[in-house]
């Protein structure tokens, strides 16, 4: 998602609802049964529990990571997590066996987007270029530039894909030959999307709707009303699920039907979002806490209260990490630095 995209998107909810790290730096480790070789230390101080008793990011965590500026988003691949920088204009990659940064790589201006596939790193960023880089050496072995500006880029079985929001396409990326196959017209916006065995599922912020894409040809066999501002979205067991920004919700799709079969509400300003075994995690980016739902009833489960920013969030080696893009506040602040890995087994009940 481009740097511009980030920050006024950021301003225009909260005015609506008035809406890196150097190679081998360490975390800080917290909590029992770290990962094997994992730095310990001392219990991380915390905001305390709400008064309803909803758990701190800290009696989650199992590790917290302070010295990737600005991390943007995150992706797992080729044994190691990789995560952007966007103050730094950087990729991290993060051994997820000791949640230490073994490699930092510099890519082009504004990262944001990272996905892996085809034995690449590839990242996406406001210089309007998905960058591939050598998962070892760091080398940008090709930088394929797309017309407008782009919100996410994912490595699919076949091609790699990315987003135009400003021309509100699905572009299709040949790991062969490193050039734009196709380009597909969606609509008026092409935001977040996530790629299943049969389909390419895409939100639509401006339009509050995602689209079904056939990946072979790139033709629309949905779309789908949800709610106001989707930008993001998760594939879960039998349901596809957009988070919608504008009104604090999320809704489930059923990919069977293309309609919707719930909507619950979440946080403020959801952002990302993710299922892991029959659980939905949301990043709230105005609430500073991740809702979790009960995948199957939307029942909420959990509140997590968060000192610090939260922005992206993703599940990778059986945890959940979000993402401290903004620090405390979301109006442009691009001075977050926490990453933290929660284990969901520690979620009370």
């Amino acid at each position: 998602m481009p740097r511009a995209l980030i920050v006024l998107a950021a301003t225009a909810i909260a005015l609506s609802l008035v809406a890196c790290g150097a190679p081998g730096a360490s975390p800080v480790a917290t909590g029992s049964s770290p990962p094997a070789g994992s730095p310990t230390s001392g219990p991380l101080e915390s905001s305390p529990p709400s008064a309803t008793g909803q758990p701190a990011a800290t009696d989650l965590a199992i590790a917290r990571i302070e010295t990737v500026e600005s991390p943007c988003e995150l992706a797992e691949g080729l044994g190691r997590i990789w995560v952007t920088s966007l103050a730094t204009n950087a990729v991290v990659a993060i051994d997820p066996a000791t949640n230490e940064i073994t490699d930092t790589f510099d890519v082009p201006q504004g990262p944001c987007g990272v996905s892996v596939g085809f034995d690449s790193v590839w990242v996406s960023g406001g210089s309007r270029t998905v960058a591939r880089l050598h998962p070892a050496t760091g080398e940008i072995l090709a930088t394929v530039t797309i017309p407008g500006e782009i919100y996410d880029v994912q490595a699919g079985p076949d091609a790699v894909w990315a987003t135009d929001r400003t021309n509100g396409t699905l572009v299709r990326i040949d790991p062969a030959t490193d050039d734009i196959a196709a380009t597909y017209e969606l609509g008026t916006s092409a935001d977040g999307f996530r790629i299943a065995a049969d389909a390419i599922w895409v939100a639509a912020d401006r339009t509050g709707d995602v689209f079904r894409v056939d990946p072979a040809d790139g033709l629309l066999d949905a779309t789908i009303q949800v709610g106001t501002k989707p930008n993001w979205i998760a594939l879960g067991e039998n349901a596809v699920w957009a988070e919608n920004t504008g009104d604090h919700t999320v809704s489930r799709i059923d990919p069977a039907t293309n309609e919707v079969t719930g909507t619950y509400d979440v946080g403020r300003g959801p952002v990302y979002l993710a299922e892991l075994d029959g659980r939905l995690w949301v990043a709230n980016g105005l609430g500073r806490t991740v809702s979790v739902l009960d995948a199957a009833s939307g029942e909420t489960i959990a509140e997590i209260g968060f000192e610090t920013g939260v922005h992206g969030l993703a599940v990778a080696d059986g945890s959940v990490w979000v993402l401290d893009l903004h620090g405390p506040t979301v109006l442009g602040n691009l001075e977050g630095s926490t990453i933290w890995r929660l284990d969901p087994a520690r979620l009370p009940g």
